[in-house]
Parts: structure tokens; C-alpha cells; sequence
């Protein structure tokens, strides 16, 4: 499947509906999304996974990375992930960088992301930053 530019609008219901479902919309809603790098894949029209890229000086920012429940396991997180670097290089971002909910970190980890720092909460969730230099 294809990857595309989207929207920041487009994000914000499968966000949602993956990340923080019992929260509401407004919560998958980042300051900046209007300036940010908004990427998805589809499948038969359906929006099934989306990431967006934050520029902060010469590094980009991963956040609100997120693939419908009926996909994941499927291989698109990994498809995407690997897109999303190759995009920062292309890009001349010096490093790569995101907050990860914890039980997450084997999936990085696995793309050459290491942690950086202490354990931190965002609404009761465990996370870690994760970044790689590029």
C-alpha cells in the first residue's frame, strides 16, 4: 500500500479512535498540526494508519503515529516508520525523535531507535523518548 501526504484533519479521527479512545477528539489534536507533515495509508478508501513530523530546529518529530486496530500486526507501523525515516533524510533533519508509549518500545527498538532519558506519564500511560540520529 501507498503512502501519501494527507491533511491534518484527516489524522484526527483514526488518532482518536487508536490512541486515546475514551478521551475527547480534541485530545489527538497537536499545536502546529497546521505546519506539520501529515502521511497515511489507505486501504479501499478507508484512512488505516497516520503519522505526522514536527520540525524542532534541525530534527523532526514523530507524533500521533497510529494504525487502525483491524491492521495492526500487518506489517504498515513498520512500512510507515521506515518511510517516515527515509522522509527525515531526505528532508536533512539530523535526528529522529518521539515520545513512545512503553509497550511500544520493542517495535522501535527494532528500527534502531533507542530510549533516551527517564519514564515519564501522559495521562496514565507510561513513555519513553525514543530517537535515532540520522
Amino acid at each position: 500500500m501507498d503512502i501519501t501526504p494527507i491533511s491534518a484533519s484527516d489524522t484526527l479521527p483514526l488518532r482518536q479512535a487508536v490512541l486515546w479512545p475514551d478521551h475527547p477528539p480534541e485530545v489527538s489534536q497537536v499545536k502546529g498540526d497546521e505546519n506539520a507533515l501529515h502521511f497515511g495509508i489507505h486501504n479501499d478508501g478507508q484512512l488505516i494508519c497516520t503519522a505526522s513530523l514536527f520540525w524542532h530546529d534541525t530534527t523532526l518529530r514523530l507524533r500521533k503515529f497510529a494504525t487502525a486496530h483491524s491492521h495492526q500486526g500487518q506489517g504498515l507501523g513498520s512500512q510507515m516508520l521506515t518511510f517516515l525515516i527515509n522522509k527525515a533524510r531526505e528532508l536533512g533533519a539530523t535526528a529522529f525523535w518521539f515520545d513512545a508509549r512503553e509497550n511500544a518500545l520493542p517495535f522501535y527498538e527494532k528500527h534502531g531507535f533507542a530510549p533516551k532519558g527517564e519514564r515519564f506519564f501522559k495521562k496514565d500511560v507510561a513513555y519513553r523518548r525514543m530517537s535515532r540520529e540520522l
